[in-house]
């Protein structure tokens, strides 16, 4: 997968200017740059929802609807439980995943099942975020993009999530893209870094 000629213009300045970048499924690709360099649309542009500004070519993107995007800051069912989140999930996605890979048996078994009737507005930011990337990785898509996934998240539950996007890599082949600012957080994952900026 590719993004040519990216370029994101406003009125008062330039943010890209014919970026090209090329995306693999052997390895997370992590979009890095500094706050406000245009990361997050970015990858707007490349799940389709991006502003009008972002102009650019894309090769071999998949369809919106072969695409799971997971932004920074999510607006979620409070009042719903950890339970009836990841059952939503699984409805929409391949609960076998859960089944079939020993992480998400570990992690299910070790962290979920302590929290599994807790309300989602009632677990901390780092836990929330913990359950949401465990439910986007019960998706079975073509291009997983996630929004600095571990802003604002603990150590443990940073291990957690890394641990769970790096298993759509190794395990699964899927191609996945990311945006982080704390690469030593990376450091023993199979990562592609990719600047913007």
């Amino acid at each position: 997968m590719q993004i040519k000629n990216y370029s994101l213009r406003y009125p008062d300045r330039v943010l890209a200017e014919n970026f090209d970048a090329e995306f693999s499924n052997q390895v997370i690709n992590v979009i890095t740059g500094a706050n406000g360099a245009g990361k997050t649309t970015l990858l707007d542009f490349i799940a389709g929802v991006g502003p009008k500004a972002a102009k650019g070519d894309k090769v071999n993107v998949p369809m919106q609807a072969e695409i799971a995007y997971q932004l920074q800051h999510i607006h979620f069912f409070t009042t719903l439980s950890v339970a009836q989140t990841i059952t939503m999930y699984r409805q929409l996605g391949n609960p076998t995943i859960e089944t079939q890979n020993p992480t998400f048996q570990m992690i299910k078994e070790q962290v979920l099942d302590k929290i599994w009737h807790v309300e989602m507005g009632k677990l901390s930011g780092g836990e929330r975020q913990m359950v949401l990337t465990y439910g986007q990785c019960l998706l079975e898509k073509k291009l997983y993009i996630f929004d600095e996934p571990t802003s604002g998240v603990d150590v443990d539950n940073t291990k957690i999530i890394l641990k769970m996007i790096a298993s759509l890599v190794q395990k699964r082949q899927k191609l996945v893209i990311m945006t982080s600012h704390n690469l030593e957080q990376l450091a023993d994952l199979p990562v592609r870094l990719i600047k913007l900026g």
